[in-house]
């Protein structure tokens, strides 16, 4: 017995050494929700039965009563929840045999206990909506409550339906992704952070067209799951024991603000590594002829990311890509887990799986470290996805995201983030302020993507590459493993320019994201036209009757030029114009953008033959480059007019193909 003992002993000594290797000497974040989670999986009756201990820090000078929790299942409960009767561009059809057969998902908390073994009241809440069906956020009352800067623990149980493959999460045959799965508390925003007046709870109901907020924490899951099942989650496994046909599996997560989970008896596993960083790539047989694509564009991202702002902290990432028949959980991001579709027929001329595995570990940064309220500013998590993503794409794959060398097109993944925006239906519906579950008509998509990664970019056109990248660097260092929202980015904005640039800069470029921001107007400069006119010589009679002015043999003759330059709609931005003449002169000279039109005059012997608006193409979030350029001399009017037809035709199918990425 005494060497049974030693080695049970020895087996737990190593089991923590590896522990702590894996886990993070110093907090990386303030760690205030907490959880400890035992999930078993009914795969009969496709049912969770799950417990979960929750450790709440209180991180203000606030006395807290009552705990929320985002119970997100309860949006499939039934027809009539704020999931399934507002606003969104997924879709959202119920089937008819899910219907008839009364398949819904949801999820119940049967019990609720405090540190002292006390029963604790609970009952749902409508914070957003009074929806008396709408069952999304469950409030428990505390019989004691969190004193400032103190904790507590409560015990809960609860059982869930597992949907059928919904909007990101749910089963599909034998294929389950388990995301938004447990009851998840809120975040509790002391007065002062964000836009909070006083100490609140964050807790919105679950809006179709917006995503998640969640608070830093630790997590300690164990899945219990058949044993034939390979399961994929959030942080990393610390242990497995095999019981029978079942297998218990503990993750642990650590300075992330959700916990997902996939399970697949069809997965292949592969593993490899970049760095200290343990990619591991779950994946269906069908679709393994994809594995270097998927690898490389998440070795390029770490690399980039490691340059242009900081290494990838945790020590593992976890890429999923799920069985064609569970699509509907592809292309979506979760702590240290990504899920990225991919097709075997899919060429490699056209980069979906790249860029959908670059996009989707971008929001490793901007969603997870950089914790940003994605429900009621989404702009600030899909916009910086999107305008680092096009970065990503456009240095690692310089061929094109779409590139079809026999008709030479080339297609960049700024342009395609430039066109979703470019191709909206209402470009002025909601400014990009509004709550994501306020934009009820439409659009949403266009202006979280497109219109804030344009205007990204734009502001990089503006201060530069070597300023933009420090104001990222800075914004980033700032407000990692925090909750920062629109105004902390244009602090960082404003200290930075000013710092480099001086006042005036600063005060433009403030005054240009506040338009983009806060405003619906959008942005279009134009050449409304050039004339030369021939200054003629002085003929006649002028200070007196007795002298007559004559043509002079050898006059050359002189021009006044001039250009009238137009700002069509809201949006000012300060302007370059490259101004060309007959005889191969350039200048360039600036205008402020800010009045309705502006005027250039020269007077000379040359004429002005071209003007163009940005030739640097600093600005891309102007609506018509077409206007932005005027020439005097049309040659080859016939020729001229089919390229402009096939340009236009050209730019309308980039513009539709960049709505599916």
């Amino acid at each position: 017995m005494k060497w049974q003992l030693l080695l049970v002993c020895f087996f737990l000594i190593f089991t923590a050494r590896a522990f702590s290797q894996k886990s993070f000497e110093q907090p990386l974040s303030s760690r205030t929700n907490n959880y400890q989670i035992k999930a078993y999986l009914d795969t009969d009756k496709k049912q969770v039965k799950g417990s979960q201990r929750v450790t709440f820090k209180n991180p203000s000078s606030d006395t807290i009563w009552t705990l929320p929790f985002h119970m997100y299942y309860n949006a499939f409960k039934n027809n009539k929840s704020i999931f399934n009767t507002g606003y969104s561009r997924i879709p959202r059809t119920i089937p008819e045999d899910e219907i008839k057969n009364g398949i819904w998902g949801w999820i119940e908390v049967t019990g609720a206990k405090d540190e002292e073994g006390s029963d604790l009241e609970y009952e749902y809440i409508h914070p957003d909506i009074d929806n008396k069906d709408d069952h999304t956020v469950l409030e428990i009352r505390l019989k004691n409550p969190v004193l400032p800067f103190d904790s507590c623990a409560i015990q809960m149980e609860w059982l869930s339906q597992i949907p059928k493959s919904k909007a990101r999460t749910g089963y599909s045959r034998d294929f389950y992704f388990m995301v938004q799965w447990y009851p998840k508390m809120g975040v509790y925003e002391p007065a002062g952070s964000r836009f909070a007046e006083q100490g609140q709870w964050n807790c919105h109901q679950y809006h179709p067209s917006t995503e998640y907020f969640g608070e830093f924490g630790v997590y300690e899951v164990e899945l219990d799951v058949p044993s034939e099942f390979k399961t994929g989650g959030s942080g990393f496994p610390i242990q497995e024991k095999e019981n029978g046909d079942r297998k218990k599996i503990t993750y642990l997560a650590e300075d992330v603000i959700d916990f997902a989970w996939t399970a697949n008896p069809g997965f292949i596993e592969i593993v490899d590594r970049w760095k200290d960083v343990e990619i591991k790539l779950l994946i269906m047989p069908e679709h393994v002829c994809n594995q270097e694509r998927f690898l490389k564009a998440a070795k390029n991202t770490l690399e980039f990311y490691e340059n242009y702002l900081e290494k990838y902290p945790y020590p593992t990432l976890t890429i999923v890509s799920p069985p064609f028949h569970g699509l509907f959980s592809g292309a979506m991001e979760y702590p240290t887990l990504i899920t990225s579709p991919t097709l075997c027929d899919l060429p490699s001329t056209i980069k979906t799986t790249e860029t959908l595995t670059i996009h989707e570990l971008t929001h490793q940064y901007f969603m997870q470290m950089v914790a940003t309220n994605e429900q009621e500013e989404p702009w600030m998590d899909e916009g910086f996805t999107s305008f680092f993503e096009a970065k990503i794409l456009d240095k690692y794959y310089p061929e094109g995201v779409v590139n079809f060398d026999f008709f030479d097109v080339k297609i960049g993944s700024e342009e395609l983030r430039r066109g979703r925006f470019m191709s909206t239906n209402n470009p002025k519906v909601n400014p990009l302020s509004d709550f994501g579950f306020h934009f009820k008509h439409g659009s949403s998509g266009d202006l979280f993507y497109g219109k804030a990664a344009t205007g990204l970019m734009t502001l990089e056109g503006l201060v530069g590459e070597d300023l933009m990248q420090e104001i990222m660097q800075t914004y980033f260092k700032r407000w990692k493993f925090k909750h920062p929202c629109r105004n902390d980015f244009l602090d960082v904005v404003g200290d930075v320019v000013y710092e480099k640039k001086g006042e005036a800069m600063a005060d433009g470029v403030l005054d240009f994201m506040n338009q983009l921001l806060l405003g619906t107007d959008v942005c279009d400069y134009s050449v409304e036209s050039i004339t030369n006119f021939e200054i003629p010589q002085h003929l006649g009679f002028f200070e007196n009757t007795d002298e007559c002015k004559f043509p002079q043999e050898g006059w050359e003759t002189e021009y006044l030029s001039k250009v009238i330059l137009f700002r069509n709609e809201g949006i000012t931005v300060p302007q370059e114009i490259r101004i060309v003449f007959d005889n191969g002169d350039e200048r360039i000279e600036y205008w402020d953008g800010k009045k309705r039109s502006h005027e250039f005059i020269y007077q000379g012997q040359q004429k002005i033959e071209c003007v163009e608006i940005d030739p640097t193409l600093k600005i891309p979030l102007d609506h018509n480059l077409i206007n932005n350029s005027y020439t005097v001399k049309q040659k080859s009017h016939g020729i001229t007019r089919a390229f402009v037809s096939f340009i236009t035709w050209m730019e309308n199918v980039m513009v539709s193909a960049s709505g599916f990425i």
